[in-house]
């Protein structure tokens, strides 16, 4: 591995941020660019910790701001998902090259070979607050769910665990409680969200299969959840379903007067529980803000030709946008 020093602005609103948490939040939406980065670069994915540290993926390139500063590692496989640790490890999933944790300038990967992974493709990764390691490992009919404990690996598939398909689209977790939510896909009409807490299992809707297809859900406060129902493999051109989950049941959002959902919708709750929903037209991306009532919609041209590939949310609610060809725009909630 190659190591390159980033030279790099590191904002005043990580560096110098208390890790303790704020919950009054401003109710406002505010589009106002806060900062640049990475301009021109292809963003893959971003996560950040409750320390103010940073990691970002661009093709085969780590970008990870800690401590105030930043370097960047060159890798030898496209990195597909990234997730900071509690001892500020980063742990990547790649494609090809299986699972990788960076712990100070040290890289150990693990693989079918060495591990038993299923694949060496990793879409998703997450840390729980207790450490553990979630991971997808799985193609149809093959793999499913992965967990590491730092010392074994288990894999859970729909022959040893309630999964009712073996590829596991999307995975979030409740920092409050450590419960992990997946999303099942594999064949049409037959995505489940699965909620695991305790090594207990629920099938959040109709375990024969709940929605068409999930490319993507996001975990708010308090274990509410936004879902698109995605048909982007429809012959039909059905449009888009935005769904909430709360209080045990699931909910169609009304659209309002924004346009339909993107297909393989890119979302985020924010600490508000307000949900950023990526879209775009001919001319350019926006952000839709669903505030529980109301939408709100992003000026024009704020990301001018671009396709917004991640979304996250900082401690101090700040939102990261990452893009396919213009670096992380960020904006100061």
């Amino acid at each position: 591995m190659r190591r390159i020093c980033l030279i790099i602005i590191v904002l005043a609103l990580l560096s110098g941020q208390s890790c303790e948490k704020n919950d009054n939040f401003p109710t406002g939406i505010s589009f106002k660019l806060s900062e640049r980065m990475l301009e021109g670069k292809k963003i893959s994915c971003i996560d950040t910790d409750h320390e103010g540290n940073v990691a970002i993926g661009s093709d085969k390139i780590l970008y990870y701001l800690k401590d105030g500063d930043g370097d960047s590692y060159d890798l030898e496989f496209e990195i597909m998902d990234l997730a900071i640790g509690p001892d500020e490890s980063v742990w990547i999933g790649t494609s090809g090259g299986g699972l990788g944790r960076l712990s100070g300038d040290d890289f150990t990967w693990y693989t079918n070979e060495n591990a038993g992974l299923p694949r060496n493709y990793v879409r998703n990764v997450k840390v729980a607050p207790d450490g553990k390691i979630w991971f997808s490992s799985c193609a149809f009919r093959i793999g499913g769910l992965g967990v590491f404990d730092g010392k074994d690996f288990e894999f859970l598939t729909p022959e040893n665990s309630p999964l009712n398909q073996n590829i596991i689209e999307d995975i979030e977790i409740n920092e409050e409680d450590g419960s992990v939510y997946i999303a099942t896909t594999g064949t049409v009409g037959r995505t489940n969200i699965y909620r695991i807490s305790d090594q207990s299992w629920d099938c959040l809707g109709d375990e024969e299969g709940m929605f068409y297809w999930v490319f993507s859900f996001t975990l708010g406060q308090s274990g509410k959840i936004y879902l698109v129902e995605d048909f982007s493999l429809s012959s039909t051109m059905r449009s888009n379903n935005l769904f909430q989950f709360e209080d045990d049941q699931w909910n169609k959002i009304d659209f309002g007067e924004i346009p339909g959902l993107n297909f393989f919708t890119r979302m985020k709750a924010d600490k508000r529980n307000y949900c950023w929903i990526a879209g775009s037209d001919d001319e350019s991306a926006y952000l839709h803000v669903y505030t529980g009532k109301t939408w709100i919609t992003s000026p024009k041209n704020l990301f001018p030709d671009n396709y917004i590939t991640a979304i996250e949310v900082d401690d101090e609610n700040n939102i990261w946008v990452g893009t396919w060809n213009d670096g992380v725009y960020i904006l100061n909630q």
